[in-house]
């Protein structure tokens, strides 16, 4: 759990115990005298600078450990001033043994974006799967307490959000099935006045799910369903729709993934669904109140006698027939039918659609920038600021006939294994995807194909030891509790 305090601008002798490390993020310009006399009172041997970070290490007093950070750079992405002090809070809890973490952040300009590098500090000592952390305290110090409140008035939902997101995607899948997923959120739909339906195997043939029924046929440990969850449904309006897919772990069926293709990583497949099921939560908890709707196609994709077969031909919800030519590529297939259905029933006013899409995303776009596609000047420039203010990234994709074309086929209406022409055909992969669902709507529609941020596959994004990271949930948190307007919501 984090605290967070306002305090005078000061050093803290208070909180700075024998048994705390003090971590002071200096403002761009000013910041108190104590921040002079600490840097002035650093041990030299062990100052640090990591490309135009500089970092003064100390002891106030006999046993007292603190470290000062001090930009030489101010006109930096706060993505890139992530990734620079994370080379530094890798050590940082090995270094000092101490149990507690006080950070002291100061009311600036760069307000939240040193909110993001104070729980980094945290997030640098978790262990792996999110199972604990090496500091048994944690605090954030900040002198202006409105600064909060402007600018992360729902700092404790948006905190216990981010935390679930990254607690489902490196949960284990044996665990945390489509199943368990329903019982999850049928709880909170429960305990928070929320519509809850659910789909299952019957369900879903008798409304046409052939897609969804298909790709889950070989589990029976997480079968397919599809949940249904709303929020101020009644009040009028049209809803936004928050869409997930959730493949609790996918193999790649009759076409099996290698280690190569990242098999072992694949409990994350289900990144969208944690996503947009912990931005539902997140958003109900904060009193949203706005018509809300969370849809979340779920099940394995597993290699058995009744996996759905490369060459099969399968009508869709929607009525359009998709030539299965591989089954890795079953995401798209899912999402494809749960968007069909709650469009035809709710007709949303607009759709975000998350997903672990595709490992081309990886190759595309780096480890560092979620992709995103459709989203329109507006909504791009929303995404952007709310990427600067907590240190996340986004690249940004419109309609492209080529993208759209590739994933027409003879042998049907759609091909699941949508491909540029000969001369060009390993890129694109991400794009072709999200054309591919997008025929399956005619309503308002924005995909975040998040396989290459939601987990720290570089092995140095910042605020992550192993597995998920958290991105891009506290961007997005920001867009739709502060920002619903520039959707059109």
């Amino acid at each position: 759990m984090v605290r967070r305090r306002p305090v005078a601008d000061r050093y803290p002798s208070n909180e700075h115990s024998d048994d705390t490390l003090l971590f002071v993020l200096t403002p761009a310009t000013g910041g108190g005298t104590w921040i002079e006399e600490l840097k002035a009172e650093a041990i030299p041997a062990f100052q640090r600078e990591i490309h135009y970070a500089r970092i003064h290490i100390g002891l106030k007093g006999p046993r007292r450990p603190y470290a000062v950070v001090e930009w030489l750079e101010q006109e930096r992405s706060s993505l890139e001033r992530r990734w620079v002090l994370s080379h530094f809070l890798r050590t940082l809890r090995q270094q000092f043994r101490v149990k507690q973490l006080c950070t002291f952040i100061f009311d600036s300009d760069s307000f939240t974006q040193d909110v993001v590098l104070a729980e980094d500090a945290y997030f640098a000592a978790m262990k792996p799967n999110d199972e604990g952390n090496d500091w048994s305290d944690f605090e954030i110090l900040h002198t202006v307490a409105s600064q909060v409140d402007v600018h992360d008035p729902y700092s404790a939902i948006r905190w216990d959000g981010v935390l679930a997101y990254r607690r489902w995607i490196n949960e284990n899948p044996d665990e945390l099935t489509s199943l368990e997923i329903g019982r999850r959120l049928k709880a909170f739909a429960e305990s928070h006045g929320c519509t809850f339906e659910e789909l299952g195997v019957e369900e879903l043939k008798k409304e046409g799910m052939n897609l969804l029924v298909a790709v889950g046929q070989a589990s029976k440990r997480s079968p397919s369903r599809c949940y249904l969850l709303g929020s101020h449904l009644g009040k009028g309006g049209r809803p936004l729709m928050l869409l997930g897919k959730g493949i609790t772990f996918d193999t790649g069926g009759i076409n099996v993934k290698t280690h190569d293709n990242l098999v072992h990583a694949m409990k994350n497949d289900m990144g969208g669904a944690a996503l947009m099921s912990q931005l539902f939560i997140s958003l109900v908890k904060s009193g949203f109140d706005k018509p809300l709707l969370l849809v979340i196609p779920t099940c394995e994709n597993l290699v058995d006698a009744d996996s759905m077969k490369p060459g099969s031909l399968i009508q869709s919800h929607k009525g359009i027939k998709v030539l299965v030519e591989h089954t890795d590529a079953e995401g798209r297939l899912i999402l494809a039918d749960a968007m069909s259905y709650a469009h035809g029933r709710y007709r949303p006013a607009m759709t975000l659609c998350a997903a672990t899409l595709t490992t081309a995303s990886l190759r595309q776009f780096s480890g560092y920038f979620t992709a995103v596609h459709f989203a329109g000047s507006k909504v791009e420039g929303a995404l952007q600021e709310a990427g600067q203010r907590w240190g996340e990234r986004f690249s940004c994709w419109e309609d492209f006939l080529p993208f759209k074309a590739a994933n027409s086929t003879k042998a049907g209406d759609l091909t699941n294994l949508g491909r540029l022409p000969s001369h060009a055909h390993i890129g694109g992969g991400s794009n072709v995807a999200a054309h591919f669902l997008r025929e399956f709507t005619s309503e308002p529609f924005i995909h975040f194909d998040i396989f290459a941020t939601c987990w720290n596959w570089s092995g140095d994004y910042p605020g992550s030891v192993f597995g998920a990271t958290g991105a891009p949930f506290n961007s997005l948190f920001d867009l739709l509790r502060h920002n619903s307007a520039a959707l059109g919501i």
